[in-house]
């Protein structure tokens, strides 16, 4: 029997550090703060029926999704720029700003 493919066998080698990695899942976890935080806010926006509210903060979160997808640890400069956006602006949408 032949010994299974390795998963691995052709991803290449990383063109990022572990450091770089380590803060690309750092700011990964600061979006995921964010978008959370508007999911909150959205639904209070909801429960108050300020539609117009709510539908400005979905657009938000969604451009917040967006940018997850788009982000790369190859990319430091973004990557800590994103992180530095997001405690910004978490301490802003939790109220402690």
């Amino acid at each position: 029997m032949p010994e299974p493919e390795s998963v691995l066998l052709n991803m290449g080698t990383a063109t990022w550090s572990s450091e770089d990695g380590t803060a690309y899942e750092v700011a990964l976890e600061g979006i995921n703060h964010v978008v959370g935080a508007y999911t909150r806010l959205i639904g209070e926006s909801e429960a108050a029926n300020a539609t117009e509210r709510a539908d400005s903060l979905s657009g938000e979160q969604r451009r917040w999704a967006a940018r997850r997808r788009t982000l790369t640890p190859a990319d430091r400069a973004e990557v800590d720029a994103v992180t530095a956006e997001c405690a910004r602006l978490l301490a802003e949408l939790r109220g402690t700003a």
